[in-house]
């Protein structure tokens, strides 16, 4: 009888768990520029497939990617994509990440969030570690996480997958 009531607890354990990690990285806690405490899924809007971009302010790759995912975001934000940037240079680095944003070609905003905090969230959403930056993640229009991805990305690529899901 114990170990029926184990396996139970056990099974129940491991449904909430799963539960939780399709959700886990929407309830990350960020912060805006202004130093507002706010969550990812707080950003995204109903019915639009939500991207969020996680950058670092020293990564060239990152750079490289801005013009491309601002492409993306100004062909896509009224009808059906949002572009939503995280600096993983905590904000402890507020002033080195707004003069970064003003000299970036980005047109999508961006929040500030912790990289230890997210890298956390990461690895529950998705049972992977966090590489580095650029990695991506994609939520579709209910706002269920559906794909992620770490290096540089092209448009097409993106607009493949959302036709495709």
């Amino acid at each position: 009888m114990m170990k029926i009531k184990r396996t139970f607890y056990t099974s129940i354990l491991l449904l909430l768990l799963a539960v939780h990690a399709v959700h886990a990285f929407n309830w990350t806690e960020v912060r805006t520029l202004d130093g507002e405490f706010t969550t990812l899924d707080q950003h995204f809007e109903k019915g639009k497939w939500t991207l969020i971009m996680l950058w670092a302010s020293d990564c060239g790759v990152c750079a490289r990617q801005y013009p491309v995912i601002s492409e993306f975001y100004d062909k896509h934000k009224d009808v059906d994509a949002k572009v939503i940037g995280v600096s993983l240079d905590g904000y402890a680095e507020l002033e080195k990440i707004t003069r970064h944003i003003s000299d970036m070609p980005m047109t999508f905003n961006s929040l500030i969030g912790e990289p230890n905090v997210v890298a956390f969230n990461y690895e529950i959403a998705t049972e992977e570690f966090l590489r580095g930056t650029p990695t991506y993640i994609m939520f579709d229009p209910q706002g269920q996480l559906v794909g992620h991805s770490s290096g540089p990305v092209e448009i097409g690529t993106l607009e493949k997958f959302m036709q495709h899901h």
